[in-house]
């Protein structure tokens, strides 16, 4: 066995030093951050592309973006490409008539997470007969994946965790003592639903992912086109590996039952670290940097995990004329030094990926994320709690009458990697809340129709097209504008602006922080009269 383990060690070396090889990303689940044109934008006239910028790089060959008009009718684009970097999408759009428009796109991360969204814009000034929010609900499901995609995809991060924990945690303790737990019965009928489940689930993953990559329709899972997408990915092929490794474990099983010699041992310890590795590096941890500490850091807390939960459904299943033989004595104190040192090691990297993924600590409720974060705590806890009971028992009453608590904890364990299967979906971080701003303000006859978007804190897009007393055709001098807050007295700031057509100006401007701006538009009518506009915009 030690042989094994320092084999297993050194694929586990191995392993760490070809992930710092590997590039590193910024933060989990991409965010689009700004478009062209902005969403809730008015143009004068159509743009010649559609470019999508996002916070982390994306992977443009998987990128669909789709256009609709005011009635919901698609419009053929060009097939997407990357922009200037590889944190942005660009399409060439045809040229389009006056009116409301609606823009749907769904990107996969370079971490493999798919993200989806969409947007509206308007060209031409004049008032449409479409109302964006009726546009973006007719139009948002050509986004979203399946729900169906969803949850299967949950299942099968589930049933491939479990099979990881028969195989890795049960299988490693059921190992320990003299006799061997392995021999019982009850632990030679688990090896095969072991390899059953990583296999089942594994698959069930890559099939998933293929489908919500390629379109996020379930019928999608099984065409080859979908596969060689997600094949492209990094999420992609840490599941391929995964699959292999279900191979390994075949031939660790039938070894396992020959009982020739030791030399499986050795492979069932390398797939086991490999099978951890592909788990963490195809989750969140495999957007952060530097890369391989963080997914170093969530293998680290994975393999505690496994090693407590399985000693503990080895324990829970050991039969009683086995945990009363004096042989059993010693393996079982080992496991309860074991979890002692397990339950520090899960809490800290816990700890610091929940610091590192959340941004903070104190925001972690406002997440599905973090809800389920907060719920697998209070089950460890329990736990805990629990375990704290079981050590009493071993020292006043002896192993023999462990069996009740340990099978409790070892429920609530499962529970726990269930709880742990669906956090990997769910971005880390709450989305960033924005209220696009449109509104027709008016002064001394003079109309300022003005758009910010997307209305959050950071930058934003303006535009604002003015109506004269005169009319629509009648040019005015010049338009300036500037924002405020007095309840937290910040003075004004300009607001950058350019002509973009008659009477049409556009620009940006910051918002350092959230609280109800107020929004000036200083109107040159005619060269000699100015015309004072006054707004408020509510950033959340």
């Amino acid at each position: 066995m030690s042989r094994g383990i320092r084999r297993g060690a050194a694929a586990l070396v191995a392993i760490v030093v070809a992930l710092f090889a590997l590039p590193g990303l910024a933060s989990a689940h991409a965010v689009l951050v700004s478009s062209t044109p902005a969403a809730n934008s008015v143009l004068e006239a159509s743009p010649p592309n559609l470019e999508l910028n996002y916070d982390e790089a994306v992977n443009s060959s998987l990128a669909s973006v789709k256009l609709f008009d005011a009635k919901g009718k698609a419009i053929a684009l060009d097939t997407p490409h990357a922009g200037a970097s590889a944190k942005s999408v660009v399409t060439t759009l045809p040229k389009l008539t006056d009116g409301l428009y609606a823009v749907v796109w769904r990107v996969t991360s370079d971490d493999g997470h798919v993200v989806d969204g969409a947007f509206s814009f308007q060209i031409g000034s004049a008032s449409t007969s479409g109302n964006s929010a009726d546009l973006l609900s007719q139009v948002r499901n050509g986004a979203a994946a399946d729900t169906s995609v969803v949850w299967l995809y949950g299942l099968g991060r589930f049933l491939s965790l479990a099979g990881l924990v028969l195989l890795a945690g049960v299988g490693m303790w059921s190992l320990q003592g003299n006799p061997e737990l392995s021999t019982h019965d009850s632990f030679r009928r688990l090896r095969w639903p072991g390899v059953a489940l990583l296999f089942v689930g594994s698959l069930l993953c890559l099939s998933m992912f293929s489908a919500e990559v390629h379109s996020g329709r379930l019928a999608d899972s099984v065409k080859p086109s979908a596969w060689n997408d997600a094949l492209h990915t990094d999420t992609g092929r840490m599941l391929l590996v995964r699959l292999a490794m279900c191979l390994a474990f075949v031939v660790v099983v039938l070894q396992w039952a020959a009982r020739r010699n030791d030399w499986w041992k050795a492979l069932a310890v390398t797939a086991s670290v490999v099978t951890i590795a592909s788990f963490s590096a195809s989750g969140h941890p495999n957007s952060l940097h530097p890369r391989a500490l963080w997914i170093s850091l969530d293998m680290l807390h994975l393999a505690a995990i496994v090693v407590w939960i399985g000693g503990l459904i080895a324990l829970g299943m050991a039969p009683r004329a086995w945990l009363d033989e004096p042989e059993a004595y010693r393996p079982v104190r080992r496991f309860s030094f074991s979890a002692a040192v397990c339950v520090p090691v899960i809490v800290i990297t816990g700890v610091l990926q929940t610091w590192k993924l959340a941004g903070a600590l104190d925001d972690v409720t406002a997440t599905t994320w973090g809800r389920l974060l907060l719920s697998k705590v209070m089950l460890v806890v329990v736990m805990v709690a629990i375990g704290g009971v079981s050590r009493w028992v071993l020292l006043h009453e002896g192993a023999g009458h462990l069996r009740r608590t340990v099978a409790a904890e070892a429920i609530i364990g499962i529970v726990v990697v269930g709880l742990a299967a669906g956090m990997v979906a769910q971005p880390p971080r709450p989305s960033i809340p924005s209220r696009p701003y449109s509104q027709q303000l008016t002064s001394n006859s003079v109309i300022a129709a003005v758009t910010i978007s997307p209305g959050s804190v950071g930058r934003n897009e303006v535009h604002i097209v003015i109506t004269p007393p005169g009319g629509s055709i009648t040019p005015v001098a010049d338009v300036t504008a500037r924002v405020l807050l007095p309840s937290a007295s910040i003075p004004e700031s300009p607001v950058t602006l350019k002509k973009e057509g008659a009477n049409h100006y556009s620009g940006s401007v910051t918002f350092p922080r959230a609280g109800d701006w107020t929004l000036q538009v200083i109107v040159n009518v005619n060269g000699a009269d100015s015309v004072l506009i006054k707004g408020t915009v509510p950033i959340p």
